[in-house]
């Protein structure tokens, strides 16, 4: 009898245990996604409408931080993206900007925010205002 209630005790301890860490659970923040290495491909539209495909393989989860790791992209004081692949826009000179597409269509937030699934095409267009 003693054994018994002994494994009920330990059958209940473990129920509770797992319990708790599916309460803990929840949607993981972008940093904590961690997949396994992704292929990205990227086409740059340059200005005079050559273009460019790289081909990039990566265990990052989010396409900004792939862009960083090849050195496709730079940033300015702001956040936005005034150089790609070496090749810079800029709003003040000539109303350029690097335009960024998902999938073809004009992305509604940035390459920071963009969780990679491998489903996805990318592409920045230089394009002038």
């Amino acid at each position: 009898m003693k054994r018994t209630i002994t494994a009920l005790a330990a059958l209940l301890l473990a129920l509770a245990l797992l319990a708790s860490l599916a309460a803990c659970g929840g949607s993981p923040a972008k940093d904590d996604i961690h997949l396994t290495p992704n292929s990205v491909t990227l086409l740059v539209t340059f200005p005079d409408g050559t273009q460019k495909t790289h081909n990039l393989s990566s265990g990052k989860s989010v396409l900004g931080d792939v862009l960083r790791d090849y050195g496709l992209v730079e940033f300015d004081d702001k956040g936005m993206i005034v150089k790609v692949d070496g090749v810079e826009a800029s709003w003040d000179a000539d109303q350029a900007y690097w335009a960024f597409y998902i999938d073809g269509e004009f992305a509604t937030h940035g390459v920071d925010d963009e969780i990679l699934t491998g489903m996805n095409e990318y592409e920045f267009r230089y394009t002038k205002g």
